[in-house]
């Protein structure tokens, strides 16, 4: 009898969609790593918090992540790690004096300024190979993915493993 296939039975992860979006994002950064990663200092996570401040001016971490995706102990690495190198400059937000706003400093904005050229060239590479109508296209479908996993919030595996208010989490794991 032959036994129902599953996930890890895949003889081929490349047919899987959500791998194929990573290989992708891969791809697409690798001129990154190449270019700019050690010439800089820099991470990719750092580089996204680099390219959504300047876009964004002063930010909160929090807003980083929504805007990005990135969970928030990498940003705050990232975040930290650009403070450090004195790209980034944290201040008290005057509205909310709990709440630290991030934005580039002059260093960050040179360094930003310098990358974002060839980050540019990505753009305009994959724009070519799909044209206009096909880049429109994949744009409204991204958009629609990033809005249907962003209203999930996490994975039906993390809900269930996550305990009510005042409960044990269950164990995952219950043979050990």
């Amino acid at each position: 009898m032959e036994r129902a296939r599953t996930p890890a039975a895949r003889t081929s992860v490349d047919q899987d969609l959500v791998f194929r979006l990573l290989r992708l994002v891969n791809l697409i950064a690798k001129p990154f790593f190449s270019e700019h990663a050690s010439r800089y200092h820099l991470s990719i996570n750092d580089w996204r918090v680099l390219a959504t401040l300047a876009a964004g001016g002063e930010l909160a971490a929090s807003d980083i992540c929504e805007q990005t995706g990135m969970h928030p102990m990498n940003a705050s690495r990232s975040v930290a790690h650009l403070a450090r190198l004195g790209r980034v400059r944290r201040g008290v937000d005057p509205r909310d004096r709990r709440r630290n706003l991030l934005r580039l400093t002059a260093a960050g904005r040179q360094v930003f300024d310098k990358i974002a050229p060839s980050a540019q060239q990505r753009e305009e590479i994959v724009h070519g190979i799909l044209g206009r109508a096909e880049a429109d296209a994949l744009r409204a479908l991204l958009d629609k993915l990033i809005a249907g996993v962003a209203a999930e919030g996490t994975l039906p595996r993390d809900k269930a493993l996550r305990a009510p208010r005042g409960r044990k989490a269950p164990n995952p794991s219950p043979g050990r």
